[in-house]
């Protein structure tokens, strides 16, 4: 193991006004075995100098760059040092400087939820620079094999390839670390993997064997286990998720079922698949489809039209009415009309630039079907805008949790900039605001029918929000 000592730019405030003593995790050792590496970061001494940088400026994007007022910083602020004084440590780790750092990530995402705060990736950092060390390091990256459900602080075992593990298994802990303590390093996403809650607590990677205590059927059990190759896992994972293996008829509720977990660059393939299983619903007497785009982050919009045709019965189907575009050497790449007298303002794109409707094909139309779209706060991005779609020109019911607040309103992503000297980076950066058409003007999208997730419903291994549905159906 090799770490490295960085700077962390992190000053505490001399400000009056202090936030309530947070959850502060306790202390804990960075050793776990088989590790590759673990980030230290240097808390430089307190001073109103370092006070600024804290709140890195996000300059590129539209919204997050004037987002907090002078009351509003000051308090984010307050709450930062409430934090960082109550770790009391010279030096923190990576994953303690985003749990420091948290309070302004999340009101960042909260406003864009593309905009994540996420550990640099070990092929970036100094430690691993050899192309041999990555394709070494790539084929021992190990993890157990099985996705999970994250429901406020309780972790629960969605599809498991490994017969020790049963979906409804409740995750207690993972190599000690309790599942609560997890899920404070990271984003409230309904859908995860078990490398993904472990790199973010020890930013490090994990290569060697896995105790995990589990609640099953009321009782707890710990299992032991090497895992699986963890490329090859999330490969297998993914794959059980695919469309073509997840379409199937319910036939007591008269209803077909098929998921979409995601957009491609080409969605030909996708849109044969569903329109195809409409179809042959229609043929047995089935008047009922649900669409589950609950794990669907987005993707790429390619032929949307012809997929929005299956289900939307008007000629012209009016999709936004303006966009805006923060002017910078990148989105200069993308948008010749803009000039560099404009850089750093906020810039209206002309009609020629954007979609404001579009014209459906009216031989992709299956009817005589009531739809159904299952959605949860993992629905985003372009899988947001094609659920809203469906919502706001009434050809389908959105049944599930609300989506994420401004699931709509940001596009157009950018590569994130590492957040030097620290070891963390932004995943992407959103140029481009969105004024799509959509039934409110909050910032959300809401279910027609809301089926909240549950942590105990889930434990009997059953898909409860699907059930509640069909439920109704019947």
């Amino acid at each position: 193991m090799r770490i490295i000592l960085l700077s962390l730019l992190l000053a505490a405030s001399t400000l009056s006004a202090r936030a309530e003593e947070p959850d502060t995790p306790k202390g804990r050792s960075v050793s776990i075995a088989g590790r590759c590496f673990a980030m230290l970061d240097y808390k430089l001494p307190r001073t109103r100098v370092g006070l600024e940088r804290n709140l890195h400026r996000v300059p590129r994007h539209p919204g997050l760059d004037s987002l907090l007022s002078p009351a509003e910083k000051a308090e984010v602020l307050a709450e930062i040092n409430a934090r960082c004084d109550a770790l009391g440590k010279d030096s923190l780790l990576t994953s303690d400087l985003f749990w420091v750092m948290r309070p302004y990530y999340d009101r960042l995402h909260h406003e864009d939820p593309h905009y994540r705060i996420t550990p640099v990736p070990y092929g970036d950092s100094e430690v691993y620079t050899k192309k041999s060390d990555q394709r070494r390091l790539s084929r021992e990256l190990r993890m157990p094999a099985f996705s999970l459900l994250q429901i406020n602080d309780t972790l629960v075992v969605d599809r498991s390839l490994d017969p020790q593990f049963r979906r409804g298994d409740r995750v207690a802990a993972i190599n000690g670390v309790a599942a609560a303590d997890y899920l404070k390093y990271g984003y409230d996403d309904r859908h995860t993997i078990p490398t993904s809650l472990m790199n973010r607590y020890f930013y490090s990677q994990a290569v060697g064997r896995f105790r995990i205590d589990l609640e099953r059927n009321g009782e707890m059990l710990t299992v032991e286990t090497a895992g699986q190759p963890a490329r090859k896992a999330i490969f297998a994972l993914n794959k059980a998720e695919e469309t073509d293996a997840n379409i199937r008829t319910y036939a007591d509720a008269g209803a077909g079922y098929i998921a979409i977990p995601a957009f491609f660059p080409n969605n030909s393939r996708l849109i044969r698949i569903v329109r195809k299983a409409i179809v042959d619903f229609k043929k047995q007497g089935l008047r009922n489809v649900i669409l589950d785009l609950r794990r669907n982050p987005g993707g790429n919009g390619h032929a949307f039209d012809e997929l929005l045709s299956i289900f939307i019965d008007k000629p012209v189907v009016g999709y936004c009415t303006g966009q805006r575009v923060k002017a910078s050497k990148e989105a200069m790449l993308y948008y010749d009309f803009l000039t560099e007298e404009q850089a750093g303002q906020t810039v209206e794109l002309p009609e020629t630039e954007y979609v404001r409707s579009f014209e459906t094909n009216p031989e992709m139309h299956v009817g005589g079907m009531r739809c159904y779209v299952l959605v949860s706060r993992d629905t985003g991005s372009i899988a947001a805008s094609f659920v809203n779609m469906l919502q706001y020109h009434g050809a389908a019911q959105l049944a599930g949790e609300p989506l994420r607040h401004n699931a709509l309103k940001y596009g157009e992503v950018l590569e994130g900039r590492t957040l030097h000297p620290s070891q963390l980076a932004e995943s992407c950066v959103s140029m481009v605001e969105i004024d799509e058409c959509t039934r409110r003007d909050d910032g959300y999208v809401v279910p027609d029918i809301a089926i909240p997730c549950v942590a105990a419903e889930y434990l009997t291994g059953r898909d409860a929000v699907l059930e509640k549905l069909l439920d109704r159906l019947r």
